[in-house]
Order: C-alpha cells, then structure tokens, then sequence
C-alpha cells in the first residue's frame, strides 16, 4: 500500500471489533488487550459509529449545538497520527466539533490564562531538592513525580500508606522514607513553586479541570495507561452530564512512572471488553516479546503478549550482536534496503533520541534512503518516506512493518541493580512495547562487552543470532 508507514490501511471490521461498535450508549467503556490486538483501530471504528449515533440523539432530543468529540493522545507524534486517522472516519459527518489534541495542549488552552507554566525552572528546582535528599537521583525524581501526578493536592499525607501500582516495588519506599521525601522534597518543592508563581505540567492539569468550559459529549483517550491520576480526574471534570467516554488501554505497555485506579480518577468503567487476537505481530515476534514484560504487575487492565492469539507466522526475530557499525551495516542490507523495493515500512527505534541518531541519519543518507523523524511530531508526515528514526517513546500506538532496534547496551538503558527495580521495569516495558511495533520483523543488536542487561531477558530458541 502506498505510504503504508504513515496510515493503517482500511479493513473491515472483525467479529471482536463489530461487537464494541455497538457500544454507543451513555457511560465509560474501556477497551484493553495486548500489543497488537487492534485497541486503537477499534476505537476509531467506533468514532464513527459514536459520531453518528450521538448527532442522531442530539436531534431526536431537540438538543442544541453541534456534538462536541474530544480524542486524546498521550504524545504529539500519536496525535498526528491519530488526528489523520479520525478525520478519515468523520468527514461525511456534519452537526460534529472534532479535536484530536495531546492532553498537554488540551490542558493549556484551559488553563493557559491562569498558569504560569515554568517547567524548565520547576525541572531544575526539583532536582536540586532531589539531590539534597540523597540516592539515586532519577529513582528520586519519578517517586515525586508519581505522587504529585496521583494524589490531589490536598491529599498529599495519603502517600505514607499508599500502595504503588505502575511501576517496581525497588527501592522501597518505607513510611518513613516517604515521611522524609513528604517533607525534604515534595512540599519544600510545592513552597517554593508557589513562592516564585511557578508551575509544572502536573500543576497546569490540576488547574485545568477547574477551569469552566463547554463539555464534551465524546470523549476517546488512546494510550491511558500512561495518563496520571490528576490528568484523567480533568478529563472526567470537562464532560456532559450525559457522556460517552472510551479508555484505550494495555496495563503491561506502561512506560511511564505513573499509577492510578479508577476510582482515584473519577473514571470508573461501566463496561469493560477485552480484544484477545493479536492481528499486528506474528507469532514468533509476540513469543519474543513476551519475556521482557512476563513477570511484571500488569494489574486487571494488562495482557502480556500472547503468540498463540496471533493470526500470522513469520521469520524469527534477528538478534545482532558486534560492533555498532556492523549492526547498521546487516540491517541496511537485509532489512531496509528489500523493505524500501518492497514498499513496506520501518523504523529504526532507541531508548533515547538526539545524537543516538546520527550514524543512522548519516547512513540512510549516504545510501540514498528517504526518512523521516517521527519523535514529537505534531502532524504525521506527508511524503512518501518508507524509513523513519523515532525514540521508542514517541513509537507509542504506531505501527510498521518492520522494526530496527540496535546499540541495546547499558549506556543507553541505565537502572538500577535490584529486584524489581522499578527503571529496569520501565526499560523491560518499554523494549516490549518496541517490539511490539512490528508486524513482520523484528532486528536488534547490541555490543556484547557492553549489552543491556535487558538482552539477558530474551528466551533461546525464539531468535535467530547473527555475529557481525
């Protein structure tokens, strides 16, 4: 299919998803399964379904205005992706007022008036307070950060007792290190914000669900495992008296150090469907992908990938191991290059962006090889690129034919050392969530007196190892 990489083609629905179009009555509905299952494409057949149906009941009723649909991404390159996708389900619909929009944006155009956003300035006080306190720094950072983003503000004391979901268990956080973090960090972080007028973006999302605006009678959140506690309590705030809400979501593709229930958020599900078939990955890319998150909490919104759902068969995952070079050398020759004549799609990914990317760029360039940089884009490309470099965060929710992930070595994946140690859970989350990605074939190399200690996870007998 021509610019395969940038739009899913259309496809008829299955039996799964025909049975969640239907869904179209008054509440919150929330679809979960595994990487692959098809949780996105299923929601946005449902947008015009949901679209439909709700014009419809807003003329029945005599109701005025137009139906105001809101879909939210967690990130700008899934925005635009999403953005393209949905206008194609809507566009012979009228009486509708679409936004595709990142909660980021959707939280500033609320509140933009009424808060000073200086998260530059909030990054670098936090961070120095963080130091102060002691330990690891980053482990550090992400604690406060998850609780400032789960707890309401005037529910701050809630954190000595509370149970962390979402992420590792290592460190442990005793009451009276949380006592301590509660009172060297957290509310010395809060003082002095307010002291010098200055917010953060968990402190614009508080602020925007009090905020009085037109509501939304539709509302479709992709990726919702990733959204905190404070950003979906603003969502619930902004929504009509009747409403239909959908969360899109897969517990066990977390990346975020963030966590919430249903009840904290004000966003109980009244409905709950499971998509079981994983139509993206072959099998032997879902069985791959598996051990890097098996294991892990996933709580009752989770699937780990299952290659016994999957639909399709293919070649075995190809692990590279060698000098960097040498690894770019294999993939350019036995993936990208018969990817490209054929038409298909794929990206190199990496667990960080910046100048992790430059020998890729400057390979494709010196080999003639359109591509094109996915990480924070806001509207999805329009050439006609088959190759794209993105971080394995902006990747989130897309998909392509092929993915490239090499330099998997411990410089670029650091964490701690102990059990459970909850960055080595979100590396582990994040590298499945990679993999996941890939509907044909999967490539991944590392240096081997260097390696992440996430290759250690990978099972024998489900890739096939190349020495370059």
């Amino acid at each position: 299919m021509e610019n395969d990489m940038r739009l899913l083609p259309q496809v008829p629905p299955t039996a799964e998803q025909l049975a969640l179009l239907t869904e179209n009555k008054p509440g919150v509905l929330l679809i979960k399964g595994a990487a692959g299952s098809g949780k996105t494409t299923t929601a946005l057949l449902r947008l015009r379904q949901l679209c439909a149906f709700w014009v419809n009941r807003k003329a029945r009723l005599d109701l005025p205005g137009p139906v105001r649909v809101l879909v939210l991404t967690f990130n700008t390159t899934l925005k635009g992706y999403i953005e393209a996708l949905a206008q194609e389900q809507i566009k012979e619909l009228e009486g509708l007022e679409l936004r595709v929009v990142t909660f980021a944006k959707f939280a500033r155009d609320l509140a933009s008036e009424t808060v000073a956003l200086e998260p530059d300035y909030c990054e670098a006080l936090l961070r120095g307070l963080c130091r102060k306190f002691g330990g690891d720094l980053d482990f550090v950072k992400d604690e406060v950060e998850y609780v400032l983003s789960r707890l309401e503000p005037e529910k701050l004391e809630d954190y000595i007792g509370l149970r962390r979901i979402g992420r590792g268990q290592s460190p442990r956080m005793e009451a009276a290190t949380r006592r301590r973090l509660l009172d060297e960090v957290i509310y010395p972080y809060r003082d002095r914000k307010a002291e010098f007028g200055w917010s953060d973006w968990n402190d614009l999302a508080i602020a925007a669900g009090k905020i009085s605006a037109d509501p939304w009678d539709v509302v479709v959140i992709d990726e919702t495992q990733d959204f905190s506690a404070n950003q979906l309590r603003t969502v619930m705030a902004h929504v009509a008296d009747d409403h239909q809400v959908t969360f899109v979501m897969d517990a066990a593709q977390q990346i975020y150090p963030r966590g919430f229930t249903w009840r904290e958020a004000n966003a109980a599900p009244g409905t709950t469907r499971t998509l079981k078939t994983n139509y993206r990955n072959t099998r032997e890319i879902a069985a791959f992908a598996r051990p890097f998150v098996e294991g892990l909490e996933i709580g009752d919104d989770g699937e780990l990938p299952d290659f016994s759902a999957a639909t399709r068969t293919g070649p075995l995952p190809t692990v590279l191991t060698g000098l960097y070079n040498g690894q770019l050398d294999w993939a350019i020759e036995n993936v990208v290059k018969p990817a490209v004549a054929a038409n298909e799609s794929v990206a190199f990914l990496k667990p960080r962006g910046g100048r992790w990317f430059d020998t890729v760029r400057t390979r494709l360039d010196t080999e003639l090889i359109a591509w094109v940089e996915l990480t924070q884009k806001s509207t999805w490309p329009g050439g006609d690129e088959n190759v794209a470099v993105s971080t394995l965060h902006s990747a989130k929710g897309l998909e392509f034919d092929h993915v490239i992930l090499l330099g998997l070595n411990q410089q670029v994946t650091p964490h701690g050392e102990e059990a459970g140690d909850s960055q080595f859970e979100s590396l582990r989350r994040l590298v499945a969530m990679g993999l996941g990605r890939a509907r044909t074939s999967v490539t991944i190399g590392y240096k081997k007196s260097e390696a992440s200690s996430v290759v250690t996870l990978m099972n024998d007998g489900t890739y096939t190892k190349v020495s370059v």
